[in-house]
């Protein structure tokens, strides 16, 4: 029923970087006949435990080990699903293709879901093929008043591109990366409180200052567009937080 089938997956095996490069040029292989696509779909069963692929999920997850088993999505949570990054339900032909098998965390997983822009050729960033950009464009915005807030927002960079920069505020919006850095930015101050009062105590509003540079630069080892790095930065650029400011976490919640 599906003669010529093998020869066509393994030519779309050898376009998969140019799908990844114009979405908009290229059609599933299983376009418009139900049965191949679901034929193709069921071959990501055969990752299972226990089926003939199973050892290729478990080579695939220990690619995460390098990224210390953290979601290359949002950086933040555990891997623990794998996404199809062009979606098997778009792309069945890909279903079992390990290029197009990320180990991600539930969350993004769920948001991400069948994401497929073929409108406007605007694809995610692919965490084999592309780089996020190395510019400073994630920023941190601190208000210190009766309480301590914390904003996130993308800047423009004159080194960025308009198609690179569509992307990154697309990956943004799907996986409301905004909101989820800020509350992982209130968890971490929260956490930190106690470094901060020694610190302030014993250097003054400079020390603390010095130790959350410090720490930003750490978190820029991983990226310099890092949720905790533009935290980091933003709060040692802020003279209130610095002076004494800080000691708002104590009094009320952060938003």
């Amino acid at each position: 029923m599906f003669m010529g089938v093998r020869t066509g997956i393994i030519d779309a095996y050898g376009n998969y970087e140019d799908v990844l490069r114009d979405i908009r040029r290229f059609t599933s292989l299983a376009h418009g006949s139900d049965v191949l696509t679901k034929a193709l779909l069921g071959n990501y069963a055969l990752l299972d435990r226990g089926r003939p692929l199973e050892d290729l999920r478990h080579s695939i997850f220990r690619t995460a080990l390098s990224r210390n088993s953290r979601c290359p999505l949002c950086e933040r949570a555990q891997v623990c699903a794998l996404d199809h990054f062009l979606p098997k339900n778009h792309f069945p032909e890909y279903s079992i293709l390990a290029d197009n098998l990320v180990p991600v965390c539930e969350r993004c997983n769920r948001l991400k879901g069948d994401e497929c822009d073929r409108v406007d050729g605007l694809l995610m960033f692919h965490a084999y093929f592309d780089e996020f950009p190395d510019t400073e464009i994630l920023l941190a915005e601190i208000d210190v008043d009766s309480t301590v807030s914390i904003r996130y927002s993308l800047h423009r960079s004159d080194e960025i591109d308009d198609i690179t920069f569509g992307r990154v505020e697309k990956q943004f919006k799907i996986l409301g990366l905004f909101d989820f850095y800020q509350m992982e930015a209130v968890a971490e101050l929260t956490d930190q409180i106690d470094l901060y009062d020694e610190t302030y105590a014993s250097l003054g509003d400079s020390g603390l200052r010095s130790t959350l540079s410090a720490l930003a630069r750490g978190a820029e080892r991983a990226s310099v567009n890092h949720w905790k790095a533009a935290l980091y930065r933003a709060l040692s650029r802020n003279e209130e937080f610095c002076s004494g400011g800080y000691r708002q976490l104590l009094a009320s919640p952060m938003n």
